[in-house]
C-alpha cells in the first residue's frame, strides 16, 4: 500500500475521496468507540495518529469483519498502549501512520505481529507528568478501563459510565496548605476516575475523613475484605482493615501518599504493556529518526 506522503496525498482525485468517503468515516467512528471501549473520553484520547492507522485497517477489512478485526485481542492492546504511552513524537505524523498502517496490514494477513514499543517509565517519571503531557491521558484511558468498580459504592464501571476525575486530595487545598506543590495537585497521582454522582458527594473532601468514613462504614457492615479489593483496583495505598490506614491520608503525608501510588501505578502500567516496560534509566533505546511533517 501506498505511504501517505505528502506527494500522495495531494495526488488523490476527487472521485476516490467521494468514492471511500463513507466507509472511511465509518472506519473512524467505530475507531474511536474502539477506543472508548480501551479508557478514552472526551479530553483524554491518544494522539490521532495511532486511531488513524487503526481506522485504515478497519476501512480496509469493513466488507469482510465487523467488530472482530483482531482475533488476538490482548497483544493488540498491548501494542496500542505501548504506543500511546510514548514520551513524544521525533517523526512526522504521515510517516509514523504509515509504518504503523503496514505493520497491522501485516498482522491482519499473514499473523506477523508488529512490534511493541519499549515503554520508558517509572514512578520518578508519574510523579512529574503534566496533564498536557500524552502519557498522562494515556494513563488516565488505563485507569479507566483498568479499574472495575466505583471506588465509593463499589457499583460496575463500564465503557458506557459517565466518569469524573476525581482529585483525592482537593485541588483548593493549597489555598489552605501553601507549603503543598500544586504540580502534585495536578499531578496524575492525585487523580482517580469515579462515577459522576460519586464525584459530586465527595465534592473538595479530604481523604483522611472520607476515608475514615468508608473504612467504618465497611466495618460496621462487614465488608472491609470488599474494601480492600476496591482499593486495590483503584491503585490506592494501605491496608483499610489496619485501624490507623485513614490516618496516612492526612495533608502532612500528602507527598508520601503520592511516591506510594506512582509506584501502584507502574505496577498496572506493567500488568498492560508487560515486559515491554522499561525504568528511563535501563533503557538503550535510540530516538526515531525525524521526519518533515505534511
Amino acid at each position: 500500500y501506498p505511504d501517505p506522503t505528502r506527494g500522495n496525498l495531494l495526488g488523490l482525485q476527487s472521485g476516490r475521496i467521494e468514492s471511500e468517503w463513507e466507509k472511511s468515516s465509518q472506519a473512524r467512528a467505530e475507531t474511536y468507540k474502539w477506543a472508548r471501549a480501551h479508557g478514552a473520553r472526551p479530553g483524554t484520547l491518544p494522539n490521532h495518529n495511532v486511531l488513524v492507522a487503526l481506522a485504515a485497517i478497519r476501512s480496509l477489512f469493513l466488507d469482510d469483519v465487523t467488530e472482530e478485526v483482531w482475533k488476538d485481542h490482548d497483544f493488540i492492546r498491548r501494542w496500542y498502549f505501548s504506543k500511546v504511552i510514548q514520551a513524544g513524537a521525533s517523526q512526522a505524523s504521515n510517516y509514523r501512520i504509515g509504518q504503523d498502517f503496514n505493520a497491522l496490514c501485516l498482522y491482519k494477513q499473514e499473523g506477523i505481529q508488529p512490534d511493541v514499543l519499549e515503554v520508558n517509565l517509572d514512578s520518578a517519571g508519574v510523579l512529574k507528568l503534566k496533564p498536557s503531557d500524552v502519557r498522562y491521558r494515556a494513563l488516565q484511558n488505563i485507569f479507566a478501563t483498568t479499574i472495575q468498580q466505583d471506588l465509593m459504592t463499589g457499583s460496575t464501571i463500564s465503557s458506557e459510565s459517565v466518569l469524573h476525575d476525581h482529585h483525592i486530595f482537593p485541588k483548593n487545598a493549597r489555598k489552605r496548605h501553601g507549603h503543598l506543590p500544586n504540580d502534585m495537585l495536578e499531578g496524575i497521582c492525585n487523580l482517580i476516575p469515579i462515577l459522576g454522582e460519586s464525584n459530586l458527594r465527595l465534592g473538595e473532601g479530604y481523604p483522611h475523613e472520607y476515608f475514615r468514613k468508608m473504612a467504618q462504614n465497611a466495618r460496621d457492615q462487614g465488608t472491609l475484605s470488599g474494601l480492600a479489593r476496591r482499593l486495590h483496583d483503584s491503585m490506592i495505598p494501605g491496608d483499610p482493615r489496619n485501624p490507623s490506614w485513614a490516618d496516612s491520608f492526612s495533608i502532612d503525608r500528602f507527598e508520601d501518599f503520592c511516591r506510594k501510588r506512582a509506584e501502584l501505578i507502574i505496577e498496572r502500567v506493567r500488568e498492560v504493556v508487560g515486559d515491554s516496560l522499561r525504568s528511563p534509566s535501563s533503557s538503550n533505546g535510540e530516538a526515531a529518526e525525524f521526519e518533515e511533517p505534511w
